[in-house]
C-alpha cells in the first residue's frame, strides 16, 4: 500500500539572485584561500627545513646576527652583541667552523619597579659559521666595541697568491 503525499504548499522566501559581471578574483578567491592553507600547513610543519616561514623564523631568531665581509687581506666577521662584554663571549675554531657562544644575563628589577613590557633578549646563545678555506688560523683576533664583536680572520699567504683578477672583455 502506498500512501499519497499531501500537496502542501511550501512557502519559501529566498531572495532572487541577481547576476552581475563575474570578476576573476571573486571566482578564484576560494582556490587562493585553499592554496594559502596548504602553504601554511607545510610551512608550519616541524622538521620541514624547506618551509619558507619556518626558515624565516629560524633566521629571525638567530642570535647573534652576523655579517661576514671579504676584504683584501682578511675576512671580517661582525656580530651584534649589545650589552655584553668580552668576558661574556667565547670564540672557538675547530674544523673550519668558528663558534661564537655567550650568555647575556637578565638585569634585576629594583624595588618599586615593574615592567610594562620587555622586548630584550636574555640567555645563552651559540652560532657556528663555516669559514672559507685558505685562512691563517694562528692570526685570528677579536675585539668588542659599542655592542659589536669583530673577528679578524686573515687570509693565508697561499690563498692570497692564488687570487687573481680576471679581465672582462667587452663585446
Amino acid at each position: 500500500m502506498s500512501k499519497k503525499k499531501a500537496n502542501v504548499p511550501v512557502a519559501t522566501k529566498t531572495p532572487r539572485r541577481q547576476f552581475g559581471p563575474v570578476i576573476a578574483a571573486d571566482v578564484l578567491a576560494p582556490f587562493s584561500r585553499l592554496r594559502d592553507e596548504f602553504d601554511r600547513m607545510f610551512d608550519d610543519t616541524p622538521g620541514n627545513a624547506l618551509g619558507s616561514r619556518w626558515m624565516q623564523k629560524f633566521y629571525e631568531n638567530a642570535n647573534p646576527v652576523v655579517e661576514l665581509r671579504d676584504k683584501t687581506d682578511e675576512y671580517e666577521l661582525v656580530a651584534e652583541v649589545p650589552g655584553m662584554s668580552s668576558d661574556d663571549i667565547e670564540i672557538k675554531l675547530s674544523d673550519g667552523m668558528l663558534r661564537i657562544a655567550g650568555e647575556k644575563s637578565e638585569s634585576h628589577e629594583e624595588e618599586g619597579e615593574s615592567f610594562m613590557f620587555s622586548e630584550r633578549n636574555y640567555g645563552s646563545f651559540e652560532r657556528a659559521i663555516k669559514l672559507p678555506s685558505g685562512i691563517n688560523h694562528e692570526k685570528i683576533s677579536a675585539e668588542t666595541k659599542d655592542g659589536l664583536l669583530t673577528v679578524h680572520i686573515p687570509k693565508s699567504a697561499e690563498a692570497l697568491e692564488k687570487e687573481r683578477k680576471i679581465p672582462i672583455n667587452a663585446s
